[in-house]
């Protein structure tokens, strides 16, 4: 055992003169570790007996052999059991000598048992030539480790006693009905009845697709960012909820057509179209009051503030179920520029708040999306049943609707057009930038840019400007190289945009590419260039048979009985909610009768009447 320390003192120089010239003084070594502290290294003689006696059960084995377990469910635990025989212990042929004391009288017994086989060595080097491959441990069956140690637990606990609950076992309950008596289903149609024609099938996705009214509730998201969900089909075919009837009218607009030549009759029927889907004048008013009272709503919490609309409802160039996009602007950003509404999300859900409580919205409809890029507000207006989409301090959007009022100005066809394209992508669910397809805007830039390269006598004729729209933009242009330019009006070729998307340069901001979202335009394309084949085959079938049905048919056939209900229900609120009455006309007067000649009599009244008029027995 070493001393615990040690004094060297100075020893003879090492190295060079005046190097290593620090004396070296008295150091101690360091601690030994606790196990070799001598207390704890001192040996004793082995006691034959345990220190304490043991007194209680011997505890069962902590592990089991893998030889003795199994994971099957089927088989029970073999484990060894100490309580065997003796004799089950012995070998084979001790137990047929105990069998029978005389060791003679089983010599015909052990003569019989096989003797046993030589062992084998525990190991040897094989052949490499001749031996066969190791087995593969893949094809056999692999043990679950985990059953096996379940199935050790329960063998080794001990049994627990049963313990009688009368309330579990149902001691006390008395049945009313007769024994046997299985209760079934009441009024269940039998398994094999016929299911009647698949159109007048009730379907569940129908009434949680369609526009939601005032007592409806928010479609069902998968998500909190509040992202709908893909709606179109792979082959940009009309969806099933837009699916028109059998007994129903799929062109309500054509009936207001002159039959006509072939030539001009696509002309006046896309004019039609248009007259028919375009916002009426009470439509027009009963929107605006929406904006009106939701300004009142907000300047008396918030002063200065103002609410503009944009888009769609903005330009005049609406679908009758189409949303509100109304913009919030802040009395700073108005002034300065600067954003001070939905910058943080607790703002945007602040104004959620005060939109739930301000009466405006039906019950559990408001919903914030705080979390996007562009935060905004979602809900259903309690008077209309109209869906409102409001955003922050973004003027974006009233920018482009300027832009959108000087392009109607130049181009009068622009409007008509894109109404047909605009309902073409709404029945194939491809009109949504969410969902990666086509915003309103955005089709708006491509009739207008088409327009734009065109010849203005070709205006003239609408039905042939639909199929040039419908050609250039399915069989010639090529979004992964082109972009669009607006302003001034050309192309460009792509070099760092994605190719896999349409690029629209911004008129108002050339920095911006107001298509980046949508990322179905192989699709969108794809559905343009069929279009342009069902609508030629049409003409050239209505001319080859000088039939007068609808050309539009063959791309916007649907069911429009959606349009016609929301224009019933908006029209009821026209004529009964009391600040439209400024709006209705009085019925006209009747008109001025001849000279000379004075009014009829009035129809007689009272019972007096009834008995002096012939046939009638008082």
């Amino acid at each position: 055992m070493p001393p615990p320390f040690q004094f060297r003192g100075n020893g003879p120089p090492r190295g060079p003169r005046g190097q290593n010239s620090k004396p070296e003084f008295t150091f101690r070594p360091p601690p030994r570790p606790i196990s070799e502290r001598p207390l704890l290294r001192g040996m004793r003689e082995a006691t034959p007996e345990l220190l304490f006696p043991e007194t209680g059960p011997k505890p069962a084995p902590k592990f089991a052999s893998l030889d003795d377990l199994s994971d099957s469910e089927e088989a029970e635990m073999d484990l060894s059991d100490d309580e065997e025989s003796e004799s089950e212990a012995r070998p084979r042929k001790k137990r047929v000598v105990a069998l029978d004391g005389n060791v003679e009288s089983a010599q015909p017994i052990l003569a019989a048992i096989p003797a046993p086989a030589p062992p084998a060595p525990k190991w040897s080097n094989p052949d490499p030539y001749t031996s066969l491959p190791p087995p593969d441990e893949s094809q056999h069956k692999r043990v679950d480790v985990v059953k096996l140690i379940r199935k050790a637990r329960l063998a080794a606990a001990p049994a627990q006693p049963k313990v009688n609950d009368a309330v579990v076992d149902n001691v006390d309950f008395i049945s009313l009905g007769a024994v046997g008596d299985d209760t079934k289903p009441e009024n269940q149609p039998p398994k094999n009845a016929p299911k009647g024609p698949k159109g007048m099938e009730i379907k569940e996705s129908a009434a949680a697709s369609r526009k939601r009214t005032r007592d409806d509730l928010p479609k069902p998201l998968t998500t909190k960012t509040g992202k709908p969900l893909r709606r179109f089909k792979m082959d940009a075919s009309i969806l099933d909820d837009w699916m028109p009837l059998e007994d129903q009218n799929p062109t309500p607009w054509i009936n207001s057509v002159t039959p006509l030549n072939v030539a001009t009759r696509l002309h006046n029927e896309i004019l039609a179209f248009y007259n028919w889907v375009k916002p009426h004048h009470f439509e027009q008013i009963v929107r605006q009051d929406i904006v009106d009272r939701l300004e009142r709503a907000f300047q008396k919490r918030y002063s200065g503030v103002q609410i503009h609309a944009f888009g769609s409802f903005a330009s005049g160039l609406y679908l009758p179920t189409a949303d509100i996009d109304l913009v919030l602007l802040s009395t700073s950003f108005m002034k300065t520029g600067i954003r001070a509404f939905g910058e943080r999300k607790g703002q945007v859900y602040a104004f959620a708040g005060f939109v739930r409580t301000s009466g405006l919205a039906v019950d559990g409809t408001v919903e914030a999306i705080a979390g996007a890029r562009v935060p905004i507000l979602k809900w259903v207006d309690r008077l209309t049943g109209l869906r409102v989409d409001l955003s922050f301090d973004n003027d974006s959007g009233l920018l482009a609707n300027r832009t959108f009022q000087e392009w109607k100005g130049q181009y009068p066809a622009m409007p008509v057009i894109v109404s047909v394209i605009k309902q073409f992508l709404l029945l194939r669910g491809l009109n949504e930038v969410p969902t990666g397809g086509l915003g309103g805007f955005s089709i708006t830039c491509i009739v207008t840019s088409l327009l734009q390269h065109m010849p203005r006598n070709q205006e003239r004729n609408i039905g042939s400007l639909l199929l040039d729209f419908f050609h250039f933009y399915g069989r010639v242009f090529n979004f992964e190289n082109t972009g669009i330019r607006m302003n001034p009006p050309g192309y460009y070729n792509k070099v760092f945009e994605n190719r896999d998307r349409l690029s629209i340069e911004d008129p108002n901001n050339s920095a911006n590419d107001i298509s980046g979202g949508t990322k179905e335009i192989s699709l969108i394309f794809r559905a343009f260039r069929h279009a342009y084949w069902s609508l030629k085959d049409r003409v050239d079938w209505m001319n080859d048979n000088n039939q007068d049905a609808s050309i539009l048919e063959a791309i916007i056939a649907a069911n429009y009985d959606e349009y016609i209900e929301q224009r019933h229900q908006l029209r009821h609120v026209f004529d009964t909610a009391p600040q439209f009455a400024r709006y209705r006309q009085p019925p006209p007067p009747p008109p001025p009768l001849p000279v000379g000649e004075s009014p009829p009599p009035p129809p007689p009244t009272g019972p007096r009447s009834m008995r002096s008029a012939p046939g009638v027995r008082a």
